[in-house]
């Protein structure tokens, strides 16, 4: 008697111990301790998508930077206005050989330095703060294969934006302090050991450079850890150790594949300054000519900065699944 009963009870626990494996299985991806790659037996992760398969993402993050340069540029655009505007050469005058207008016009910006900078650093704060819906958009365009969903896209966004602006608050904050901390001392030392203005300007471009170190640094690893929240619907805690943990695993891939695009966006944008000096910003085409080249690079440095992302996204998967 006692067999046929332990065998029924064996085959009625058998459904619930498969339902409650299954459920387990269902919430083990977005637990922040394990993903999909990591559960046995699960299937690949899809096939990341590439920066040109999502142009319009790209599109919306690149309106997004436009739109911003041009409103925290109108400060700096209007004295420039008050300098050379009445003059029959516009803003061609700047880059006359000599550089005396320029010059004149660093003066006079050096005298409204501080209420240019109040308005120059509000700007720059509320246009990263409001590109941080956009710059969601595009990873989460970039982490999903196939067809785009507006609906899921949209929820996705939607439930990552207040872990992203805590992340992007304590990046910022940890990047102004680690800058103040070398530049202060370091500015310190210039002016106290070095007599020469130009020994000391030198040492000065010196010290800026060691400072750029560690702002890249944490804005390599804020880059990381965007991906793994946007990515793995993961929180602040969760998100920020697994970017820890994909620069640890891969330090040199992970530096270069940011550090390249970086170096290569500037010079897309140096390439577009030189293209408003070219021009000579004087007026009808030739205004048209300097914006258009602003633009093309303003456009070429978003789309190096998607491809960043997208690199991002496989160097995540990569240290997720380290044996594939």
């Amino acid at each position: 008697m006692s067999a046929p009963v332990e065998q029924a009870a064996t085959e009625e626990g058998a459904p619930a111990a498969e339902g409650a494996a299954a459920e387990e299985a269902t919430r083990a991806p977005s637990s922040p301790a394990v993903t999909r790659a990591e559960l046995p037996g699960a299937p690949p992760a899809p096939r990341r998508p590439a920066a040109h398969q999502r142009l319009g993402a790209v599109a919306l993050y690149f309106g997004h930077r436009a739109v911003a340069s041009v409103v925290v540029a109108t400060p700096l655009s209007v004295l420039a206005a008050e300098v050379v505007g009445h003059h029959p050469r516009g803003d061609a005058i700047l880059f006359d050989p000599g550089g005396l207008m320029l010059t004149e016009l660093g003066r006079l910006a050096a005298v409204a330095a501080s209420s240019m900078a109040a308005q120059l650093g509000v700007g720059a704060l509320i246009a990263a703060a409001l590109g941080l819906v956009p710059l969601a958009v595009l990873l989460a365009a970039l982490s999903q294969g196939g067809p785009l969903s507006a609906q899921a896209l949209g929820g996705r966004v939607a439930r990552a934006l207040g872990p992203l602006a805590l992340l992007w608050g304590l990046a910022l904050a940890a990047q102004v302090t680690a800058a103040a901390l070398v530049l202060l001392p370091g500015m310190q030392l210039c002016a106290e050991l070095l007599v020469l203005p130009r020994s000391r300007d030198i040492a000065a471009v010196v010290v800026a450079a060691a400072a750029l170190v560690p702002v890249a640094a944490i804005g390599l690893l804020h880059d990381l850890a965007r991906v793994a929240l946007i990515d793995e619907q993961r929180g602040f805690y969760a998100a920020a150790s697994r970017g820890l943990a994909t620069l640890q695993a891969a330090p040199l891939a992970a530096a270069w594949a940011w550090a390249s695009r970086g170096a290569l966006a500037i010079v897309a944008l140096a390439c577009g300054a030189w293209g408003i000096h070219l021009a000579g910003v004087g007026t009808g085409p030739r205004v048209a000519a300097a914006f258009a080249a602003q633009l093309m690079a303003l456009a070429v440095a978003a789309y190096l900065r998607a491809s960043w992302l997208a690199a991002a996204l496989r160097l995540s998967d990569r240290a997720a699944a380290p044996g594939l």
